[in-house]
């Protein structure tokens, strides 16, 4: 599960527990099972990150991908539409091979 950006992971957790911090303080919640909730914060965090990762990856390959799509779509035209008039100027000078008015 891979997460692109571990510290925010970090910080996420972080934020998770806050909320225990006064338990710790006045000796209400030991160091083993704040150290414990840590952990588990932290997986969820980073569960919720390589998910997210996941995600924001799957939808920009899509995006890439059309992108390409488009942009091969337009070269084609681009090059059919010049073809076309190269073929057209070929045409013109089969009709009239010594030029306009040359007659």
């Amino acid at each position: 599960m891979k997460v692109r950006r571990p510290e925010l992971v970090l910080a996420g957790a972080v934020v998770l527990c806050l909320p225990m911090v006064p338990g710790i303080l006045h000796g209400a919640v030991g160091i083993t099972t704040a150290l414990v909730r840590f952990l588990i914060a932290l997986v969820v965090c980073w569960v919720g990150g390589a998910v997210l990762t996941s995600l924001l990856d799957r939808y920009s390959e899509e995006s890439r991908r059309a992108e390409i799509a488009r942009a091969i779509d337009t070269a084609q035209r681009a090059a059919a539409q010049r073809a076309e008039a190269e073929a057209s100027a070929r045409a013109a000078e089969r009709a009239e091979p010594f030029g306009p008015g040359a007659g």
